[in-house]
Parts: structure tokens; sequence; C-alpha cells
């Protein structure tokens, strides 16, 4: 039997913003430190991830959470918010979409795991993310392509 991970997922979510009323969502800090930090972390990657991947949008999600410097390692992109929130906002143009959403923060760092749909390919994209504060400042990816003849029958999800 497979049970599909969205609502437990949007369960997560759900018990993660609303567990502790002082753990809203406002925006980042940059400076925010101290014993809550790693819940605002988690706050703000839950946040984060419910903005850009299930509500499609990445301008509010960007300006929530990527409010400055935003360094990227993906060797096909340029460092930047500008560049992100271009390539973001075409590719949901162009018809991107996603589910099966897995998110999760702590020690300063948070990732999504997605697949994704775009331009007749489906993908296993996990995403990596350095936090300062509660603002995200860096990011890695990780896509691979998913065939549908892979040897795992559990691979990637």
């Amino acid at each position: 039997m497979r049970i599909s991970t969205l609502p437990v997922v949007l369960l997560s979510f759900l018990a993660l913003t609303t567990a502790d009323n002082n753990h809203k969502p406002k925006g980042c800090n940059p400076k925010a430190k101290g014993p809550t930090l790693e819940k605002d972390q988690q706050t703000a990657m839950a946040d984060f991830a419910k903005l850009l991947l299930i509500d499609n949008k990445p301008i509010v999600a960007y300006d929530k959470y990527v409010p400055g410097q935003y360094i990227q390692h993906n060797p096909f992109a340029q460092s930047g918010r500008e560049f992100a929130l271009n390539f973001l906002t075409e590719a949901r143009a162009q018809g991107w979409r996603s589910d099966k959403l897995t998110f999760f923060a702590g020690q300063g760092y948070g990732f999504t795991h997605i697949r994704a749909f775009w331009r007749n390919t489906t993908s296993s994209v996990m995403d990596y993310f350095r936090f300062e504060g509660t603002c995200i400042v860096e990011h890695w990816d990780v896509v691979q392509v998913i065939t549908g003849n892979e040897t795992n029958p559990i691979a990637f999800f």
C-alpha cells in the first residue's frame, strides 16, 4: 500500500506553524540568535517552502526570506536573488510545477526535496540552503532526472 506524502507534509507544516504562537513567520531577521534560533529557522523554512512550492509565490517567498546577499552554487546559475527570481518566475510561466514536498531545517541549514515537472522532464530536486539568522543567504541544489526505468523501485522518494 502506498500512502501519499502530501497530507503528511501538509500536516507537518500546519503543526510546525501553529504549534507555538510565538513562532509565527514574520519575515527574516539576519541578526536573530539565541535559544529559539533553530525553531525560528524551522518556521522560516516551512513558510518559505509553502510560499515558494505550494503557493507558487516566489517573489513573496524571496522578499520575505532572501532579502539581500544570495550565494548560488548551481554551476548553471549566477549568484544573486534577482537571477533566482527571474529563473523561478520564468519557469513557472512555462508550466513548471512540483509535488511531493519534504522540507527540514536544523543547525543553520534547511532543505527542500520535491518532484518537479518541466519541459517534458520529471526530476527529483533537492535544494539546500544556509541561514544567517532566519534569512536564507546561500543555496546548493542537486537535480536527478527520473526516467521511469530506474532499477531501484524506491528511487528518489
